[in-house]
């Protein structure tokens, strides 16, 4: 090889030798879908992804030695482009025992999990079971559907295809209460009924929330996530980037 080709860079070596080690080939290219929009952590603004999910999962694939692109989808589309190899990856997605036997997660982006968003007069509480017999609304395709269907049935149900959707059924006095993300929820309820919600504070329950792909099929860039998300919590990195969109 002359000294005008170009070489590998060490952070490449490293991948590929942590990469045979594991014995599974990972992408130097990582196609990562994330749902829209779900602020604070991933939304498009001008063509462009940003959110703190966004930003703390770009910076952790970098570390890997890899690149990365960012593949925005709704929300029911992300698990089957998954499964279907259209994307690598999903860059965050909570973490329950349905996707355990399907997908394989790294180690905790962050602890979140769903909270109630209510109407005037019905304050927010971290006990569903304060709410049986009223009418919530959640999105069919998150996390919170599947739990209120069998942990709550005292609870009247309904689906709203966007957390937006879901927060206008409150305000319009379609719903009681809607019960979604703590911080997406917040951050949306915000923007869109300013003044309009009492904000919950703390999550009914508590939901980790981690990068994810196809159960067996990329040990090895799970294993180098884990690595680059050590590092950036050691560092600080981990810390800046949350307290930017969420302190």
């Amino acid at each position: 090889m002359s000294d005008t080709e170009s070489q590998p860079s060490d952070a490449t070596l490293a991948h590929a030798t942590a990469s045979m080690a594991i014995g599974i080939h990972a992408p130097l290219r990582v196609r990562a879908g994330f749902d829209v929009p779900f602020e604070p952590f991933a939304f498009v603004r001008d063509g462009v992804p940003e959110g703190m999910m966004i930003e703390l999962v770009r910076a952790l694939i970098e570390r890997t030695g890899r690149t990365c692109e960012m593949v925005p989808m709704h929300l029911p589309d992300c698990e089957p482009a998954l499964e279907a190899g259209r994307v690598d990856a999903l860059a965050f997605k909570g973490v329950t025992t349905e996707r355990l036997a399907r997908m394989d997660f790294s180690d905790p982006l962050i602890v979140s999990g769903g909270a109630t968003f209510t109407r005037p007069g019905l304050r927010p509480s971290t006990r569903l079971a304060d709410f049986h017999g009223a009418r919530a609304i959640t999105t069919r395709d998150g996390p919170f559907w599947r739990l209120l269907e069998r942990e709550h049935p005292a609870i009247a149900l309904s689906h709203g295809e966007t957390y937006e959707a879901c927060l206008d059924a409150v305000v319009a006095g379609e719903a009681d209460l809607a019960v979604l993300n703590l911080q997406a929820g917040a951050w949306i309820a915000r923007q869109a009924h300013p003044g309009r919600f009492e904000l919950p504070t703390a999550p009914c329950s508590p939901l980790t929330v981690a990068f994810c792909t196809v159960k067996g099929r990329h040990p090895a860039l799970l294993h180098d996530i884990n690595r680059a998300l050590a590092a950036a919590r050691a560092d600080g990195t981990w810390q800046a980037i949350h307290d930017r969109w969420l302190a």
